[in-house]
């Protein structure tokens, strides 16, 4: 991965000046702060489908600090994993698994330090990757391949594939619990498996009977226990014993193909799809207490199986941000109290990003995007991007910043 450097000036609203810290550690906040109490600081990543590339800038100031190669795959963009101290950002297309630093240093306390991203590797994996997954931890992250129905286990500390499962199948999945692989048959098989695998010896521990159609899964790790959305229930795995525990059947007529869930949350998510292909339905499952309900958004017409970046979950898993697809409209739903806001979106259909707690959004139109503030349905910025960018994704944390 060459970095191309794309450094510019675009002008902003909300740039009235920078706080430039020199040596040491500093948490002091930007003195522009007290003026713009909901200035964010995070890195906003435009990716490129069709060039392979993705562009990195900085919202706070709106410019475009470099452009590197890397492509993933059009569903499953990316995802954040260890080290705890400096996470890194995951994303994997055709063969190759791309990461980069996601531009905040943890190591330093109650604050963190602002760098602008770096590649961290470039690992080859098995033929078009498509499923991701990592451990509550962080520190081991996998890609199941259709290609070749492997899953590539990567250790992210040593920046390698350090196994490869061959118990996968097409459109497979890649759960890990820290301790096993669990992988399920392919959607349309017809098949009613699902294998605890052990990553190191390669080996089927257990291969327990779920229901057919499976796809979405996430995993509790407070309880130990693994979720796989299939046809007619989400079926739940006692992943220490290794056993089929029971099924929570769907309420509402179709199913659910995909599960979204922030590590160290409860609340897993996903759009409940129907025969018409669109969605005004989450749903909402409780992994602690073992339910299902569904947050029906009024007016919605969402495609279930969002693929332009439409659908965006918080780091910390506690707020969806989902753009519709035939009206100018952004919801912003906080899932502990199944909140849904009405966010004014700059276009129909439009990509979306968010913050660490799902505060702020972003959303692209174009070359342009806005930077728009949840609770105030208040769009206080845009700034400009590459004309070809196809979605984006934002990087950000939960502490202080110092740069």
């Amino acid at each position: 991965m060459k970095a191309i450097t794309t450094k510019k000036s675009i002008p902003l609203l909300l740039f009235a000046g920078l706080l430039f810290l020199f040596g040491g550690c500093d948490n002091s906040t930007n003195p522009d702060d007290s003026q713009h109490e909901h200035d964010v600081e995070a890195w906003l990543w435009g990716f490129d489908d069709d060039n392979g590339t993705v562009t990195i800038y900085d919202t706070h100031d709106g410019v475009a600090e470099t452009t590197y190669t890397a492509s993933a795959f059009t569903m499953m963009h990316c995802f954040t994993a260890g080290p705890a101290m400096a996470p890194t950002l995951w994303m994997a297309k055709a063969s190759t698994a791309y990461g980069f630093t996601t531009g905040f240093d943890l190591a330093h306390g109650d604050h963190a330090h602002k760098e602008t991203p770096e590649e961290y590797a470039t690992i080859a994996v098995g033929t078009n990757p498509v499923h991701m997954g990592s451990t509550p931890s962080g520190d081991t992250i996998a890609f199941s391949n259709d290609g070749d129905q492997t899953v590539s286990i990567i250790d992210v500390t040593a920046k390698s594939v350090v196994a490869t499962v061959t118990h996968g199948s097409g459109h497979s999945a890649a759960l890990l619990t820290g301790e096993y692989l669990i992988t399920h048959a392919a959607t349309a098989s017809g098949d009613t498996w699902a294998k605890v695998i052990d990553i190191a010896k390669d080996s089927v521990l257990d291969s327990l009977t779920i229901g057919s159609g499976a796809h979405g899964d996430s995993y509790y790790e407070a309880g130990k226990k693994a979720f796989i959305a299939c046809g007619d229930a989400v079926y739940i795995i006692d992943v220490a014993n290794r056993t089929v525990k029971g099924s929570i059947a769907y309420t509402e007529p179709g199913r659910t193909n995909f599960l979204y869930h922030g590590h160290g949350s409860s609340l897993a998510v996903g759009l409940h799809k129907t025969d018409a292909g669109t969605s005004d339905k989450l749903l909402l499952l409780d992994m602690q207490n073992e339910t299902l309900e569904y947050i029906t958004i009024s007016g919605a017409v969402v495609p279930w199986n969002i693929s332009t970046g439409q659908f965006v979950l918080s780091t910390d898993g506690s707020v969806a941000v989902i753009s519709d697809n035939t009206a100018s409209k952004i919801y912003h739903i906080t899932l502990a109290t199944k909140t849904v806001k009405t966010l004014t979106a700059p276009t129909a259909g439009c990509a979306v990003a968010t913050n660490t707690d799902g505060s702020v959004v972003w959303a692209l139109n174009g070359s342009t995007v806005s930077m728009i503030h949840a609770e105030e349905n208040e769009i206080e910025d845009t700034f400009s991007v590459s004309s070809e960018t196809d979605w984006i994704y934002v990087t950000s944390v939960g502490v202080d910043v110092a740069h």
